[in-house]
């Protein structure tokens, strides 16, 4: 959040929040749909206080156990089109809430694989709040442009713009270890990892490593599930890294620890979001084993990640598309499948294209592999 939510927050919206809190979003989102209703039918004098319940409700769309992201994003047009409302735009708030709807948009999009359109609306965010350091800087709290510009270099790295996407991660990481030291582990540890996967797309393997190892360190002192999950993905990425610089042993032992953290954190899975965490383990599990010569394993793991990948693919395409290639070129080099190889080929053209430098590596391997396959 870009600001001190109790500068803002009135007692109505204290319940939902607390429930919230508790990790309870579907009630928290039935007392904020009560509210929506009774600050809508207030008309201009409930205007801003409409605003803020929808961005609650967005938030909490985005975040809970089973994210509805594309719910999230129509809530989000929702609010925009109150906050665009001349009795929004003539409040002292106006601001305040535009710089919060702009973060959570970007978040969103970003999420949904919208590069640009997260890039766009994270840079209005970031012009918003510029506007509060100047005008009204005792709204804002002292991490609030963290979350900003960590959408910022994540959403710059998803466009393939990779060397960019390092400065404001590390403004970021500057922002947070400066302002409030030790206190936001979990976004610090996301950071890390973000980082560690530019500087990989870069062939800077030794930053990135350290990177890496930063993040595994310090979301193994964390308990929570959202640090859980971050660490399974630092390992993963990780498990990444030391397999381009031909450390397969180790990078075999990361990610079968990655595994290892998300059956103890969330059990077998069972519901989408849990199968949707175990694609990338999976998947970097079977460019190990590739990598290792053990091809009859490879390509078993990777085909436990296709079904994955495809379903998650019906919901949010422009996010996994490059993974669901990904696995496809595995499974096409694992059983010697041109039919896996041309699509793998097919997707990885299309983005290499789209996205200069974010996909060349497995754009490479993947022309490489039809080659090899033709000439067979």
């Amino acid at each position: 959040m870009v600001w001190q939510a109790g500068r803002v927050q009135q007692d109505p919206l204290t319940s939902a929040q607390r429930l919230a809190n508790l990790g309870d979003h579907a009630g928290a989102l039935r007392f904020a749909r009560e509210l929506e209703t009774l600050y809508a039918l207030d008309g201009d004098d409930g205007a801003t206080m409409l605003v803020w319940v929808r961005l609650c409700m967005a938030r909490w769309q985005a975040v809970q156990d089973e994210p509805d992201r594309p719910a999230a994003l129509r809530t989000l047009d929702a609010a925009e089109q109150t906050w665009r409302s001349p009795a929004v735009q003539d409040s002292e708030l106006v601001h305040v809430l535009g710089a919060e709807l702009m973060s959570l948009r970007s978040f969103v999009l970003r999420q949904l694989g919208h590069a640009a359109e997260s890039l766009a609306a994270g840079e209005r965010a970031l012009d918003l709040f510029a506007e509060l350091e100047q005008t009204a800087p005792e709204v804002l709290s002292a991490v609030g442009r963290v979350p900003l510009l960590l959408n910022r270099g994540a959403a710059l790295a998803d466009l393939g713009r990779t060397a960019a996407s390092l400065a404001p991660l590390e403004q970021a990481l500057d922002v947070l270890r400066t302002t409030a030291p030790g206190s936001h582990r979990e976004i610090e540890i996301e950071l890390l990892v973000l980082r560690g996967t530019s500087l990989t797309l870069l062939a800077r393997f030794a930053d990135a490593a350290a990177a890496e190892t930063e993040a595994i360190t310090l979301a193994r002192t964390q308990t929570g599930r959202a640090a859980r999950h971050l660490l399974a993905t630092a390992l993963t990425n990780h498990a990444t890294t030391l397999t381009r610089t031909r450390h397969l042993d180790e990078a075999l032992a990361m990610v079968e620890e990655a595994g290892d953290v998300l059956r103890e954190t969330d059990g077998e899975p069972v519901t989408a979001v849990q199968r949707r965490r175990w694609a990338m383990p999976l998947s970097t599990e079977a460019e190990v084993l590739l990598a290792l010569g053990r091809r009859a394993e490879a390509a078993r793991t990777a085909r436990r990640a296709e079904p994955i990948l495809r379903e998650y693919a019906e919901h949010a395409p422009l996010l996994v598309e490059g993974s669901l290639a990904n696995v496809c070129l595995l499974i096409g080099d694992a059983e010697d499948d041109p039919a896996y190889a041309a699509e793998a080929f097919e997707r990885l053209d299309r983005l290499n294209e789209q996205f200069p430098g974010r996909y060349e590596y497995w754009w490479r391997r993947a022309a490489e592999l039809v080659a090899r396959l033709r000439g067979a």
